[in-house]
């Protein structure tokens, strides 16, 4: 079981080539909470891949079930990013605020015109 609470740092879409395939679709829809907003109750099965920018990314799994309850990035390491769908049926707050990964998004995949895109990732702030 995942607990949740707290405010949400980020909502977004993600549509790089390894969240298309976990989500079986064009893009996936995620939030972003600091690791400590976030609990675990049971075992968890994590899984670990390099991705291009150098960075481990790192998904963790019910081992019971498969479900993706969350995952985390070696590049914010503070952060959680939990798939929206595991709130189903409690989602509807869920007000996304860009697509990343753009380069990879599949134009059938249909995005609201008014999220700003990123070809990778958003950059960072400046100053």
């Amino acid at each position: 079981m995942l607990q949740a609470r707290g405010r949400v740092v980020s909502m977004f879409l993600c549509s790089c080539e390894n969240c298309q395939k976990v989500a079986g679709g064009g893009h996936s829809s995620v939030v972003l909470l600091p690791a400590d907003a976030i609990s675990v109750v049971g075992a968890l099965k994590p899984f670990s891949r390099p991705t291009q920018s150098g960075a481990t990314f790192t998904r963790h799994f019910c081992p019971e079930c498969g479900t993706t309850l969350h995952a985390q990035s070696s590049r914010a390491p503070a952060l959680r990013i939990l798939p929206v769908g595991i709130f189903a049926g409690h989602n509807d707050w869920f007000r996304p605020n860009q697509l990343i990964f753009a380069r990879s998004h599949p134009d059938w995949d249909l995005i609201a015109d008014h999220l700003p895109r990123h070809q990778t990732y958003r950059p960072e702030k400046q100053g």
